[in-house]
């Protein structure tokens, strides 16, 4: 029997494994290719080292099929499907593999390889929500038709046949589902929702908003009071709603994490005080976030959850929105780009082919322009990539170097009274939203075609140096509790004279209370560039241009998905830069996460006809 290692925190895996002999070279060409953490590599390897009585190249192959998991898992599935050959390997290490029951680390289930915590997980999801799709809600039909009468008589616009469709199923049952593409209202079908339940006797203080991030729960929120504000005639109760209506916070915090202890979730004996829960953005909630959503929300309460399931999914394993897809009632109208005459129609086309992985639609969508001055940003272009740094050239001049916009931004703001005056806001206002209506989109962070470089050219286009200047966007990069400043919050740099000091760059932020303003230098790392953003970070976002930088290389991350959620930001105009092979390449790459909650469900619970 082999002596079983002990795992330990320090070190590096490569190091471990290349003067360790006779691990596979094949398992660092998985850490390599994959960019695998080195703490997954490790464990792979630490597993096979506990299994016993394993002939040498049944252990190689042993330690490569864990790696092949915590990878699998890395991409966002849950699982890994298994080969007769692969099954036969865990067969033999049997401490370590076993059903559904027991403690082994790895579980084995319906022919597919589980870690244990991704298994529980996933069996109490599917528990949960089968419970609650099996069941009837608190409210019957019709005393929801007859709030979503009233809601409607002064909703201006009224909610669509397909968004009353959406609220009636919603509210009818314990958990609701609403999927839809950007544009189609979801928000106004959201904003529906909690005015109906209002009406049906729920107190707005008892009604749960939350968001996966801060930027988008502030969004959800800042809609809300917009669509409150547009209502024609409101009644008393829509009224009560837009001076004391529920806040939107994100789901971490709705679940007990607090800042000071980050790794304390809501116990399942402490169910969340709420009379009903709604979640924006849903398809980034992973899915151990959902479990312990699920687990702290009482079954009596009903729990909506809103998203696009085409979007991209969660940064870490699960697609528990997607996997919900058979009991979605889907909005398909879009409302965004009708505004937009025939550019807004091309847009939807373009990311309507993109969804259905249509290559050749997507293509023939794309005007070809092959220099800077023939970019009439409307509808889709495309240019080639030799024409990057010009075209951020031009991106810079037109939004950030034009008249108005350098007025705003060399104009010295001023707080006499801790808070900016009538003008100043206005100013900013301005400003804000000439900086909002373009952004650059990037696949990835690094090389050449990601935010980190695109954000360094554009802040040198505009004056260079360190820190911050002027009339440059600003990107919140984590949660800053203490200023109510979250993730994926954008600000503006802007000069600002406090009393008795001289005035200096300072970074404006709106807030629920409407402006503030915040000394970069305290914020360290928290603060970065904004003219570039990730696709990932631009979700839940609207511009009315965008700038789509192709990667140069090969790119595995760059996937239908990525793509469908980059060109859907825009209103007015996408341009594309790079490659069209590349562009090719991501329309026909589908990012399938292998997850066993869609099929299990459906041997539970019935699908929506």
């Amino acid at each position: 029997m082999r002596a079983r290692t002990i795992l330990v925190p320090g070190g590096s895996a490569q190091a471990v494994l290349r003067r360790t002999s006779p691990y596979p070279q094949e398992l660092l060409r998985l850490i390599e290719e994959n960019d695998l953490d080195e703490s997954r590599a490790y464990l792979a390897w630490q597993l096979s080292e506990m299994a016993v009585g394993l002939e040498p190249a049944e252990r190689s192959a042993f330690l490569l099929l864990c790696a092949r998991l915590l990878v699998a898992e890395g991409h966002g599935s849950t699982r890994l499907a298994l080969s007769g050959e692969d099954r036969a390997i865990l067969a033999r290490a049997p401490e370590l593999v076993g059903a559904g029951e027991g403690n082994t680390p790895l579980v084995v289930d319906h022919g597919h390889l589980y870690t244990r915590r991704s298994h529980a997980c996933e069996d109490r999801v599917v528990a949960a929500l089968s419970a609650r799709l099996a069941k009837a809600g608190a409210f019957s039909t019709g005393s929801i038709e007859q709030a979503l009468r009233e809601s409607s008589a002064t909703a201006s616009p009224p909610p669509s046949p397909r968004q009353a469709a959406a609220v009636v199923q919603a509210l009818a049952h314990l958990v609701g589902v609403i999927s839809g593409g950007p544009g189609t209202g979801k928000t106004t079908t959201a904003l529906t929702l909690v005015r109906c339940l209002v009406r049906l006797g729920i107190p707005a203080a008892r009604i749960a908003l939350c968001a996966p991030t801060g930027k988008a729960a502030s969004r959800m929120e800042d809609d809300f009071r917009r669509r409150l504000v547009a209502l024609v005639n409101p009644d008393a109760v829509d009224l009560a709603l837009l001076h004391d209506g529920p806040k939107a916070q994100t789901l971490h915090r709705l679940l007990g994490v607090t800042p000071d202890r980050s790794s304390h979730l809501r116990a399942p004996d402490q169910p969340l005080p709420f009379r009903a829960v709604i979640v924006d953005e849903s398809s980034m909630v992973d899915l151990v976030l959902m479990d312990r959503l699920l687990g702290a929300v009482p079954m009596a309460v009903p729990l909506v959850l809103l998203g696009d399931a085409d979007q991209l999914p969660s940064v870490s394993a699960g697609a528990v929105f997607r996997d919900l897809g058979a009991y979605a009632t889907r909005l398909e109208h879009g409302f965004r780009t009708g505004s937009s005459g025939s550019a807004g129609e091309r847009l939807s086309a373009l990311a309507l082919a993109v969804r259905e992985g249509d290559a050749a639609a997507a293509l023939a969508l794309c005007a070809v322009r092959t220099d800077v001055g023939q970019v009439r940003y409307d509808g889709v272009e495309h240019l080639p990539s030799e024409r990057r740094t010009q075209l951020l050239r031009q991106h810079h001049q037109r939004h950030f170097a034009a008249a108005e916009s350098l007025a705003l931004a060399k104009h010295v703001y001023s707080l006499p009274e801790g808070t900016f005056g009538a003008d100043d806001t206005a100013r900013l206002d301005a400003l804000a939203a000439r900086l909002a209506r373009a952004r650059v989109l990037t696949v990835t962070r690094e090389r050449a075609t990601g935010s980190v470089a695109t954000n360094a050219l554009l802040h040198d286009l505009h004056g260079g140096g360190p820190g911050f200047l002027p009339g440059e966007p600003v990107l919140m990069l984590r949660n800053d509790y203490q200023r109510e400043l979250w993730n994926g919050d954008q600000g503006v740099c802007i000069l600002l004279r406090r009393a008795g000091r001289p005035a200096s760059v300072a970074v404006a932020f709106h807030s629920r209370a409407g402006w503030q303003a915040v000394e970069p230098e305290p914020m360290g790392r928290a603060l970065g560039h904004g003219y570039a953003l990730t696709a990932h970070r631009s979700q839940g976002s609207e511009f009315d241009e965008v700038l789509l930088l192709l990667p140069d290389f090969a790119c595995p991350i760059f996937t239908r998905e990525l793509l469908y959620t980059a060109v859907s930001r825009a209103r007015r105009s996408v341009v594309l830069c790079g490659s069209i092979e590349m562009m090719n390449l991501a329309v026909r790459a589908k990012q399938d996460r292998d997850s066993g909650v869609a099929l299990r469900l459906a041997s539970l619970v019935t699908p929506l006809t």
